[in-house]
């Protein structure tokens, strides 16, 4: 049985986030489970915690992340199934600990106390989500054996809902300061620190995983939403669309005298 919290794609389509497109294929996936729970992006099951991401469900499980290990003088228990402790977690609307949802065999674990990090360490079942499955599953090796690994990536990686790496906000400032805030294919320079936010920092191959210098481009937000048909799509959602609408409005005539190609074709379509 899964319970359903409905799908992430209506909820972003009505807050006006691109959609996400991804390649196949399972790899190790930690992401906050908040987050992600309250993007209607978590089904429960039977058999594990599905988190949908990038249009793929992965069976996991949550856990603590930041626990005080040397006050409880153990690791935190990892959560397969909306046991009683989490199902008293979501009634209340909050989560009192910070969680983060996980499918790979070993994690780290910080202590906030003593700011210790115990690196991939195996976690223990929760007894009340022990007394509620049928499998043997005792820890999170024992969890990871129950999965299809067979296309899994030699990599880990920590990705925010919306498919982007974890430390993508600072690639991401890193690139456009080094393009001196200028886009690659317009070549309008934005000096006013306010407006670097209609730059924004492209993948060429679509993959937002893979932040290799050669696959980043620098384009301010028109050029951006005509990158090509995807691009385009997601770029009339209100909010990007109302992004690119402010950014014409207020640098219209330095486009115009770049001869952007793409400002005739915007001004049709307001």
């Amino acid at each position: 049985m899964l319970y359903d919290f409905s799908s992430l794609s209506k909820k972003l389509d009505e807050w006006g986030f691109p959609k996400i497109h991804s390649s196949s294929g399972f790899r190790i996936i930690r992401i906050d489970f908040e987050q992600a729970f309250k993007a209607d992006n978590i089904l429960f099951g039977d058999d594990g915690i599905y988190l949908t991401h990038e249009g793929k469900e992965y069976r996991g499980y949550m856990f603590i992340r930041e626990y005080r290990v040397n006050h409880y003088n153990t690791f935190p228990k990892f959560h397969l199934v909306k046991c009683k402790t989490i199902d008293e977690f979501i009634k209340m609307g909050i989560f009192n600990s910070r969680y983060e949802w996980s499918n790979s065999n070993v994690n780290d674990i910080i202590d906030p106390d003593t700011q210790v990090k115990y690196e991939n360490k195996v976690l223990e079942l929760c007894k009340n989500c022990k007394d509620k499955i049928l499998n043997e599953i005792n820890d999170t090796e024992d969890f990871f054996r129950t999965l299809d690994t067979n296309e899994i990536n030699e990599t880990t990686i920590e990705v925010d809902i919306f498919g982007y790496t974890k430390n993508w906000q600072k690639i991401s400032e890193t690139y456009r300061k080094k393009k001196n805030y200028t886009c690659e294919e317009c070549k309008i320079k934005i000096e006013n620190p306010i407006d670097k936010r209609y730059l924004h920092v492209h993948h060429k191959d679509g993959n937002k995983l893979n932040n290799a210098e050669n696959n980043l481009q620098c384009l301010c937000v028109l050029c951006h939403s005509h990158v090509d048909v995807i691009h385009e799509e997601n770029f009339n959602k209100q909010r990007l669309h109302a992004e690119v609408t402010a950014f014409v409005k207020k640098y219209k005539d330095i486009l115009k005298s770049l001869g952007n190609k793409h400002l005739k074709e915007f001004d049709k379509s307001l």
